[in-house]
């Protein structure tokens, strides 16, 4: 497009308007009979993405007392793959998706073993009422060539349930009677609870272990675990009449094993202690120890223990294998996408302030990064591919990216500490990247792909970027317009600032209202987010002329026809597959 002067659900953040006003555009969305998007009636705060984008905020009803806290859960895609984890944390899960509208996608809690779909709402319920058949705290695969463990079950009775007792009951039996477990106590006794007993709900499922039976001694169980290898471990633990101390002790034998970690808590809350250990490469035979130290009320009492587990961990990061994208690198652990499944387009009009033709082709760009973060989550380094679907300007025009977080400010300076491929730093913007100073000058071969230039193959541009230790751990890619002879003039998706080098005396001239809208609200680009191919409108044709169902989902605020892109008008379309 030029003149001749010439970035799974339905959330609150597409359906953007709750003004009596906007209702009442949205309302009348099926009745705007309009031949162009000038004639358009959009609610004023309508962000132009066709995508499912939110914080998505999972709650669980959890009846049986299943481990949750801490847990990992995942979102996954139709055929399982892994699209975004996250820890639960206080009793809630929190996402940010970025997903196809029409995309089908399920939440899986691997420990549980329960699966979900999702509901495209920005809040969902995670139902863990049904009973599943999977084996709650196994986190070994012993086809692994990897494996630390030479059995089948390193663990036995890690969970506390057996032997089985009555809810709100306690009872002090002999060690031979509990699987799994050894005391140090010359009795030979071990104490057990159930849920209700003196007020105290076990961390997970319906027992748990009191260390100070009769006495302040220790509790240990020996693991079959492979010499040389690496774990992670974790335990919860509680006080009973106050603060209670335990130690881990880990080793070969009772006599040689050395404190990992002490352990003091309350008697408020069940407290999670963590830790990796290396076993030696002579070691044959390691225990577990659960020691206490002392215990409010006195030696026979006190230091509860729930939900002890381990797991292989070659990296030493402390996640699990079987949950680490990157077992054998330390400084990363988790992968994740933008978007998060799919990939997002982003079209733009370049002749802001003034507008254009709204073909919406004068630079499409799509997007995919790979991004990875450590064990705490944090940012490592961000992997992207931008191909250069089409380039239907007359202008010279260059493409930046700002680097920012889920509320769209920029990353601290510093946070970005080298980068690598195509692109380079942008010496006017912190955390700010220049991906092409002129989009025709970044192409193999000359193309448009837009009906009236020459069409081929589009190029991708692919490089990485590194992140330092303050860069935080989100990250939200925005791709913008700017001219090449002229780097003052940006052109910026709606909802998202200008960056430094922006000239901010052109905002509000000619058709420009103020955040790259015009006065009835429309934009200069839009985004899809979508797992197909996107066939944009040909040369000087409109959006509404070149997609039927656009003008319900605009004038509907995003709600109605949200897969608008998916049904063209064939012949005012560019085919991005022949």
């Amino acid at each position: 497009m030029k003149k001749n002067v010439i970035f799974g659900l339905s959330l609150l953040a597409l359906v953007a308007c709750n003004k009596e006003d906007n209702q009442a555009i949205q309302n009348a969305a099926g009745e705007q009979n309009v031949n162009s998007m000038q004639e358009l009636k959009v609610a004023d705060n309508f962000n132009w993405s066709a995508s499912f984008q939110s914080k998505l905020e999972v709650t669980f009803t959890n009846p049986h007392n299943l481990s949750v806290e801490e847990e990992l859960i995942y979102i996954l895609d139709n055929n399982d793959n892994t699209l975004a984890k996250t820890r639960v944390r206080n009793g809630l899960a929190s996402f940010d998706v970025y997903l196809p509208s029409n995309g089908q996608y399920s939440l899986y809690l691997p420990f549980t073993c329960h699966q979900q779909t999702l509901s495209k709402q920005a809040k969902q319920n995670f139902d863990l009422s049904q009973k599943m058949t999977g084996k709650r705290g196994t986190q070994f695969n012993k086809t692994n060539s990897s494996s630390c463990t030479v059995c089948e079950t390193p663990m036995t009775n890690n969970l506390a349930e057996l032997p089985v007792l009555p809810l709100g009951r306690q009872t002090i039996i002999s060690q031979n009677s509990v699987p799994g477990w050894q005391t140090t106590a010359t009795d030979g006794k071990i104490e057990i609870w159930s849920t209700g007993f003196g007020g105290v709900t076990a961390q997970e499922g319906n027992q748990f272990f009191e260390i100070n039976a009769n006495r302040p001694d220790a509790l240990y169980q020996e693991l079959c675990l492979e010499p040389g290898s690496t774990i992670s471990w974790s335990v919860w633990h509680r006080g009973r009449a106050g603060v209670d101390v335990a130690q881990v002790k880990i080793g070969g034998s009772l006599a040689t094993a050395t404190v990992e970690a002490t352990m003091t808590s309350g008697n408020s809350a069940w407290n999670n202690y963590t830790g990796t250990y290396a076993i030696p490469a002579n070691q044959t035979t390691t225990l577990f120890i659960f020691e206490a130290v002392s215990a409010t009320g006195g030696g026979s009492v006190g230091n509860f223990l729930d939900n002890f587990r381990i797991s292989c961990d070659q990296d030493g990061d402390g996640v699990a294998d079987i949950n680490d994208d990157y077992p054998t690198d330390p400084s990363r652990a988790y992968r994740s996408f933008f978007p998060s499944a799919g990939k997002q387009i982003v079209a733009f009009e370049d002749l802001w302030p003034a507008t254009g033709d709204y073909d919406f082709n004068d630079l499409v760009l799509s997007n995919q990064v790979e991004i990875s973060h450590n064990a705490n989550n944090e940012l490592v380094d961000a992997k992207f591919a931008i191909s250069i679907d089409a380039i239907g300007a007359g202008l010279a025009n260059g493409i930046g990216l700002m680097l920012r977080d889920e509320s769209k400010a920029v990353l601290a300076n510093g946070s970005i500490t080298s980068v690598s491929g195509n692109v380079s730093l942008d010496p006017a913007n912190n955390s700010g990247l220049i991906v092409s100073n002129d989009v025709f000058a970044s192409i193999s071969s000359y193309y448009q792909n837009n009906g009236s230039g020459p069409s081929r193959t589009p190029d991708t541009l692919k490089f990485t970027v590194n992140f330092g230790a303050n860069a935080g751990s989100e990250l939200l890619p925005e791709l913008y317009l700017f001219r090449t002879n002229d780097r003052a003039l940006e052109v910026h998706r709606s909802g998202f600032s200008p960056s430094a080098a922006f000239d901010a005396a052109r905002a509000n001239t000619i058709d420009d209202n103020g955040d790259f809208k015009t006065a009835n609200g429309l934009p200069w680009g839009i985004e899809i987010i979508t797992e197909t191919s996107y066939d944009h409108a040909l040369e000087k044709i409109d959006m509404v002329q070149a997609y039927p169902q656009f003008t319900s989902w605009a004038a509907s605020g995003g709600s109605q026809n949200t897969s608008w892109f998916l049904n063209p008008d064939a012949e005012k379309v560019f085919d991005a597959n022949p």
